[in-house]
């Protein structure tokens, strides 16, 4: 998900491994390339697990009209803190995390 995000980025160590990182911004096509993953990832979610997309998405809506408490911990949290990037952390909700609560 979070690479299909504008402002996406990964670390390069052009000087070597344990070196200072350089962030590199997804290109657009690279980006564009990471939506139809996802998108293919989130219909095979939706046929094998209605009811977990279902829940991520309504959490998901939530989150995009103002519903911060989404994003308070866990992965979400790392991504707004880190990148900037507002995601709702999908594994929550997929079937086997829920049986595990």
């Amino acid at each position: 998900m979070y690479t299909s995000e504008p402002g996406a980025f990964y670390n390069t160590y052009p000087n070597g491994s344990g070196s200072h990182p350089v962030p590199v911004e997804y290109t657009e096509s690279e980006r564009e390339d990471n939506t139809h993953k996802r998108d293919a990832a989130f219909a095979e979610w939706q046929e094998v697990d209605p009811e977990g997309y279902h829940l991520w998405h309504v959490a998901t809506v939530a989150m995009q009209a103002g519903d911060t408490s989404e994003l308070a911990d866990g992965w979400s949290l790392m991504m707004v803190n880190r990148h900037s990037v507002r995601i709702v952390d999908p594994c929550k909700y997929c079937r086997s995390c829920r049986s595990r609560s």
